[in-house]
């Protein structure tokens, strides 16, 4: 049994201080575009505001429950199935914003590709548990991970949603090359990975575009550049201290979409180099913590668990992070905790209470 209350007080501070803090920015960067498509300048706060009011329930019970109990094989193959599932529905349903992404139901709309995230984590942890005397062993372990990964890859990807599908494939790479995978493998899977991504882009014009304006970044600033020029621009005004909280000029239509990816370049623009720089410390303090967390973990099934849930979500918010200064070409990916949407704060906080859970069983 867990030891009642020993849980990593500072984990769990930099979990629920990231969400208090993206609800402040999401009223600030949504609030005039609320206001415009809506009428009501707390449109997003509020339905963020229930997200985080779910979520925070979602990691108290998280806490509570053995994080052995979701490793078991019938547990994770629910946890695929119920992924898969929603992925195929998704597809099914109509598209919104030109793309297949969400299931609407109502008020609510869930994306699955939130769900399958801490499904994917769940799988690699049992799996390489069981398999890691035999992680290098081709028929029995690499082919079996990679026709499962490959499938919730594709149906992310057909919706579509390279970034995710690509935060998939690199989440499984790393926890394969924590759990002991040659080099030759890793190097065979990255060059085929490569390839894959390469044929990805080809065959979407939009992609190539993305990628024709990375390596450009002077070319088509009010086309394909638009985006991460207006992203940059906003860093760049924040200066040191920032034009203070509510004050930034680029979410006034300039910034696309400023409280879900590009949140990042508004905390930048209002709260300057002091505001970034705390929340890169707050995901270096989760990263911290998550791995001590991992490495104390009692048994091997809850150290993958914890690296997989740690990797993500900081891999995560430095891809975000990378798109918003022109590092990385665009993508859809969100900064957790701190962009809007629903789906993404419950996952990503229910992600935290198994990692508390496993910080309490820590020795």
């Amino acid at each position: 049994m867990a030891r009642k209350l020993a849980f990593d007080k500072t984990l769990f501070a930099v979990g629920v201080g990231l969400t208090l803090f993206g609800l402040v920015m999401i009223y600030s960067a949504s609030a005039v575009i609320a206001m415009e498509r809506f009428g009501s300048p707390s449109r997003f706060l509020l339905k963020q505001l229930l997200a985080a009011v779910v979520g925070l329930a979602g990691m108290a019970t998280a806490m509570h429950v053995d994080y052995r109990r979701l490793l078991k094989r019938p547990v994770v193959a629910f946890g695929l199935l119920a992924s898969v599932t929603l992925l195929v529905a998704v597809l099914i349903a109509d598209r919104t914003h030109s793309v297949h992404r969400w299931i609407v139901a109502g008020p609510i709309q869930i994306q699955p590709s939130e769900i399958a995230k801490l499904a994917l984590v769940l799988f690699l942890a049992s799996f390489l548990a069981r398999k890691e005397d035999k992680v290098n062993d081709l028929a029995g372990t690499l082919v079996p991970c990679a026709a499962v990964v490959g499938q919730l890859v594709l149906l992310v990807y057909l919706q579509p949603d390279l970034g995710t599908a690509t935060l998939y494939i690199l989440m499984t790479v790393a926890l394969l090359f924590v759990a002991g995978l040659r080099w030759r493998y890793l190097l065979m899977s990255g060059g085929a990975c490569a390839l894959g991504l390469a044929v990805m882009i080809l065959q979407a014009p939009y992609r190539m575009r993305r990628v024709l304006a990375f390596l450009n970044p002077d070319e088509d600033p009010l086309g394909a550049n638009f985006q991460v020029r207006q992203s940059i621009l906003a860093v760049a005004s924040g200066g040191i201290p920032g034009t203070s909280l509510g004050e930034s000029r680029q979410k006034l239509f300039f910034l696309p979409e400023p409280h879900t990816d590009f949140i990042f370049s508004v905390i930048a623009e209002e709260l300057g180099f002091i505001g970034a720089a705390a929340v890169i410390v707050a995901f270096g303090i989760l990263f911290w913590r998550g791995m001590v967390a991992a490495a104390n973990a009692p048994d091997r099934g809850g150290a993958y668990l914890g690296f997989g849930i740690t990797l993500w979500l900081v891999l995560q918010a430095a891809i975000n992070v990378a798109v918003t200064v022109g590092l990385v070409p665009t993508k859809g990916i969100p900064l957790p905790f701190l962009s809007y949407g629903g789906s993404s704060l419950v996952v990503n906080l229910c992600a935290l209470g198994v990692l508390l859970n496993i910080s309490q069983h820590g020795s």
